[in-house]
């Protein structure tokens, strides 16, 4: 072959890495880009023009109460309390988070943010602990009334994502917990399976937001993430609704061995299951406690629909999933202006643990796999 005609090849492939690179990863990473008012969102912050590898934004950011029903195809949420928090759950019934950790859409235990409303019954009990660095809420959840398979272990679900845009693709998250009005927060993490879920969010103007809202140990779950009553030691049950002042926890995977302060990292998913990790993880102390009742925090929530004794698990109206083949609901777009164009889940375990038997546990030895 030529010099010349070797040069050119050379150049071309050169030029392949290059774009290659550009497709898989955004100029910048959902964990840096800001909108500090959900007003300022964009309609989608990774739009259909822009080819990534798993493909574009599925949802909207721009949300108002023409998107906001049971089929909203909405990707900002908030966490504001006990009583006005989203959880991202699938866009379509019978689903898992495995297969649908880039799609998921916000479902929201109080209307007037646009997204679909989680029925009443759906949250079976919930602790909030407040800090000046994070607030985190963990808790019991009937999974199936957000379109969850009832079986899923679920996963995690953050503003990281293997290629920097967020699971879900273009998720926003917004609060009051550390500002006046609603403000965005780009640090957060939410771990949902299992019948339990954690979400937890991490202070702009705090301390490391990167350490407690990490996102690199997905796979060893709620557990360790989110140490609280709800996960480690058992002695929480279903019908307990409390709000907590609370000390931080040590950073998720930070831990103390014959006083020597010590870091954990996980190995890589392609090693084969997690089955030795050098620590348990412990609860913090909590203080000036406030218990509530389901029918107090959620009365604005719709009722549950009926469900259905179909092998598929299907509910009355919307999507199911039948040999394989799933229809997606196409959802409501916002009538306002827009136009419309980390670690990820990893999947479920092989084994069958009844929630009857989480509890009984306390869920001490149980690892959620993300």
């Amino acid at each position: 072959m030529a010099p010349n005609a070797l040069s050119t090849l050379i150049a071309v492939a050169s030029a392949s890495v290059v774009v290659a690179q550009t497709l898989t990863f955004p100029a910048t990473p959902l964990i840096d880009q800001h909108y500090p008012q959900p007003t300022d969102a964009p309609y989608q912050i990774f739009p259909a023009s822009t080819p990534y590898v798993r493909g574009p934004q599925t949802g909207y950011n721009i949300c108002n109460s023409t998107t906001e029903n049971q089929e909203s195809q909405c990707q900002t949420s908030y966490f504001n309390s006990l009583s006005d928090f989203c959880l991202w759950g699938p866009p379509t019934i019978n689903s898992s988070i495995a297969d649908t950790e880039g799609e998921e859409v916000a479902w929201c235990t109080q209307p007037g943010h646009g997204t679909r409303i989680i029925p009443q019954g759906t949250i079976l009990g919930a602790q909030l602990l407040t800090t000046t660095d994070y607030w985190m809420i963990t808790g019991l959840i009937d999974q199936t009334q957000i379109d969850m398979q009832e079986a899923d272990y679920g996963g995690e679900l953050d503003s990281g994502g293997q290629d920097e845009r967020g699971n879900p693709i273009g998720g926003l998250m917004y609060s009051t917990a550390f500002n006046s009005s609603a403000y965005q927060v780009n640090w957060w993490t939410e771990f949902i399976g299992s019948g339990m879920f954690c979400l937890k969010i991490c202070n702009p103007a705090g301390n490391n937001e990167a350490g407690y809202c990490q996102h690199t140990l997905d796979r060893i779950g709620l557990g360790y993430n989110c140490p609280s009553k709800y996960t480690v030691g058992g002695g929480f049950q279903p019908g307990e609704f409390e709000v907590c002042e609370s000390a931080d926890i040590t950073v998720p995977g930070i831990y103390v061995s014959a006083g020597v302060t010590l870091s954990y990292s996980q190995p890589a998913e392609s090693l084969g299951a997690i089955t030795t990790i050098p620590y348990q993880p412990s609860t913090v102390a909590s203080s000036s406690c406030t218990t509530y009742t389901s029918s107090v925090l959620f009365a604005s929530a719709p009722p549950a629909p009926p469900a259905l004794s179909s092998a598929a698990g299907s509910k009355p109206t919307g999507t199911a999933k039948t040999a394989g083949v799933t229809t997606s609901r196409a959802g409501s777009a916002p009538a306002a202006t827009g136009s419309s164009a980390g670690n990820g889940t990893n999947g479920a375990l092989s084994v069958s643990v009844s929630m009857g038997a989480l509890l009984a546990a306390g869920f001490g030895s149980f690892v959620l796999m993300a």
